[in-house]
């Protein structure tokens, strides 16, 4: 069986009443999906990175995670080299 790829042309405010209607999980699943679709500068999928750590590291002081991600920084500059 071949497969066909079909186009639907759905109104965009259809479209959001649709989204509107699905259930937290479906929209948490809707929401990683675009999310890797997004594509963006190498500078904002840093940015975010960094966001991210900082939520997760409230635990440790600045000074260390701050040293922790200049390390990380010239190892890759490195060329991952120790």
């Amino acid at each position: 069986m071949s497969t066909k790829t079909l186009k639907p042309e759905i109104p965009f405010q259809k479209l959001i009443s649709m989204v509107d209607q699905l259930d937290q999980d479906e929209k948490l699943i809707l929401k990683k999906k675009l999310e890797k679709q997004k594509v963006s500068t190498w500078q904002a999928r840093f940015g975010n990175a960094l966001s991210k750590l900082g939520k997760k590291n409230v635990r440790f002081p600045e000074k260390e995670v701050i040293g922790d991600i200049k390390k990380a920084v010239a190892q890759v500059r490195a060329g991952g080299k120790n």
